[in-house]
C-alpha cells in the first residue's frame, strides 16, 4: 500500500517547490541525531526547517517523524502499515514498527505530512517511520525513541493565534526552555508538539547534548499580518 497525503496548502507547483528547496539545502557537517522543526506552508517554514534539517548527516538510512495530530483526535501515539509514502519526488520508504496503526490519519494530518517532501528531497535513499500523537504521556515518547533508535524530527510549531507582541515574548520563553532543557510548564499554549519537545529535552539530558538554535521566526514576516501570529523556531542537537 501506498500512502497519498494531501499536500494541498503546502506549495503550488512542483517546479516551485524544487526552486525554493534548493535554495535552501546546505551540505550537513554536524551530523545532528535529533532536530526540532516547524509545520505549515512552506512560504512561511522552509527556511526555518531546512535551517536544522541540513545539520544531519546526508546518506542517513532511517528518520523518525514525531509528529502532534492537528485535525484528529486520538489517545496515545500511532504509525502506519505500508509500504511508501507518495511525495513530489517519488516514493519514500516506511520502515514499519510495532505500534498501533492508523494509515487514514496520516493522509491528512500535515505537521507529518509536511516533514515528507523535504526528507525526500535530502535525504532521497532513506527510510522514514512516521508516529503522530494526540493526548498522551512524553515517557511514552521516550520509550519508543529508547526501543526503536533512528535519527529523530520532532515537529512543533510555536504560540499560535495571538498578536505578535505577545508571540514574540512567548516564543522567547519556549526557547529559552528548550536551551535549557526545562520541563516543567512546556505545554501545547507555547508548542503545539509540546510532548514531543519534552521528550526531546529528556533525550539530550540522557545523551548530554545540548540544543542549539538555527532560526526563530513567525508567520507576519511572511504576511505582514501583526494581529494574528504563529511562530516557528528550530533546533539541533550536539
Amino acid at each position: 500500500m501506498i500512502i497519498k497525503p494531501d499536500y494541498k496548502g503546502l506549495y503550488d507547483t512542483k517546479e516551485s517547490l524544487l526552486t525554493l528547496f534548493k535554495m535552501y539545502t546546505t551540505e550537513g557537517t554536524i551530523n545532528s541525531k535529533l532536530v526540532i522543526v516547524p509545520h505549515a506552508s512552506y512560504e512561511y517554514t522552509a527556511k526555518t526547517s531546512f535551517s536544522a534539517y541540513n545539520t544531519i548527516k546526508k546518506g542517513t538510512t532511517n528518520i523518525t517523524i514525531i509528529a502532534p495530530a492537528v485535525y484528529n483526535r486520538i489517545y496515545g501515539h500511532v504509525s502506519c502499515k505500508a509500504e511508501a509514502f507518495e511525495t513530489p519526488f517519488g516514493e519514500l520508504k516506511i520502515k514499519n514498527i510495532k505500534l498501533e496503526t492508523n494509515n487514514k490519519i496520516f493522509q491528512n494530518e500535515t505537521a507529518l505530512t509536511a516533514q515528507l517532501p523535504i526528507i525526500k528531497y535530502i535525504f532521497p535513499d532513506t527510510t522514514v517511520t512516521p508516529i503522530i500523537y494526540g493526548c498522551d504521556d512524553y515517557n511514552n515518547i521516550i520509550q519508543i525513541m529508547k526501543t526503536y533508535p533512528s535519527i529523530y524530527v520532532i515537529v512543533t510549531n510555536l504560540s499560535r493565534n495571538v498578536p505578535e507582541r505577545e508571540n514574540i515574548k512567548l516564543d522567547n520563553q519556549t526557547s529559552r526552555m528548550i536551551e535549557r532543557k526545562q520541563i516543567q510548564d512546556l505545554d501545547t499554549e507555547l508548542a503545539d508538539g509540546a510532548l514531543g519537545v519534552c521528550a526531546a529535552i529528556e533525550y539530550a539530558k540522557v545523551n548530554n547534548l545540548e540544543f542549539i538554535r538555527t532560526n526563530l521566526t513567525n508567520s507576519s514576516a511572511v504576511n505582514n499580518d501583526t494581529s494574528n501570529v504563529v511562530g516557528y523556531g528550530s533546533w539541533y542537537l550536539v
